[in-house]
């Protein structure tokens, strides 16, 4: 049995009138639309045209959740119905969250694009590199954007084609670091609520199938590297040493967001030389500090989030 959250539940969130529906076992989803909205029901004279594509699915909701595997899931996700209990569910919020602090249960997964649409054995691989979730590729982005805007000549456009390359570069690496990440800590991962479920912590890859898929990545980012200057090959390639050491930094110092600060703006030397072929400290080095500062913010605000 799979279950899928419809919303993120939220410590503030109160039951509302629409609560008490929804965590009812749905067995005739249009009398329950009739309940809630009655104008709804009334949109069509004949009811199994507003979602056809679940006619013949079984499902049921209880406490705001789907019930129900995969398959059906997608059936779900793509009728008139989903997107009317999206509404419910976004405006009243989870009854069962809304008592427990919006905690999920040891039994249940939220699942993503990754598991609704990639082939299976893909699925691992996908969630290691973290692709459901990209604001880590964004953050490692933007640092190598900002210096590359500010190597460019007045009165010229960014060299698109050399932001294109960032931006593969930044999502491969930071797949790597995830990939990284986990491998240093599947032991700790499984004693964690949040990321036992990794797949390397559930043991749905081994630590060689994570090694493999981190070389395949390394690899590629090689192939974009090697497209720099020499200057920019060797900077860029000692970033490693940041990449591979940060996730050991949670063991030995209370300030491993000053090290991922380190590691995330790279980009912010690395832009300039890529432009100019060299470093000038005057520009970067200040635009690399400031970065490092507003990862050390961001950071600490996500530690603290539960």
């Amino acid at each position: 049995m799979t279950v899928i959250w419809l919303s993120r539940a939220s410590r503030k969130l109160k039951p509302s009138p629409f609560s008490f529906l929804l965590t009812q076992s749905i067995s005739d989803p249009l009398s329950l639309i009739s309940k809630v909205n009655p104008k709804l029901s009334e949109v069509s004279h004949k009811p199994t045209t507003i979602h056809p594509k679940i006619s013949e699915t079984k499902f049921s909701f209880s406490n705001n959740r789907w019930l129900g595997d995969v398959h059906s899931a997608k059936k779900f996700y793509r009728s008139n119905l989903n997107a009317y209990f999206f509404g419910i569910c976004t405006s009243s919020g989870s009854l069962e969250g809304a008592n427990n602090g919006g905690k999920q249960r040891d039994n249940e997964k939220q699942l993503s694009w990754i598991d609704l649409y990639l082939p299976k054995s893909v699925r691992p691989y996908a969630h290691l590199a973290r692709l459901d979730k990209p604001i880590g590729t964004w953050l490692l982005a933007w640092p190598c954007m900002w210096s590359i805007t500010l190597a460019t000549s007045p009165g010229h456009l960014p060299d698109f084609k050399m932001m294109l390359l960032f931006g593969c570069g930044s999502f491969l690496l930071r797949g790597a670091g995830c990939t990284v990440n986990d491998l240093l800590d599947r032991d700790i991962d499984t004693k964690v609520e949040r990321t036992r479920l990794r797949p390397v912590a559930s043991g749905l890859l081994t630590p060689f199938q994570g090694l493999s898929f981190l070389g395949f990545q390394l690899f590629l980012g090689l192939g974009i590297l090697l497209q720099l200057n020499n200057y920019s090959r060797v900077l860029g390639a000692s970033s490693l040493l940041l990449v591979f050491s940060y996730p050991l930094m949670k063991r030995l110092t209370f300030w491993p967001q000053a090290f991922l600060g380190l590691t995330f703006n790279w980009g912010a030397l690395l832009g300039w030389t890529a432009v100019h072929g060299s470093l000038d400290p005057a520009i970067v080095l200040p635009l690399y500090s400031a970065g490092v500062l507003w990862t050390l913010v961001y950071d600490t605000i996500y530690a603290h989030q539960p």
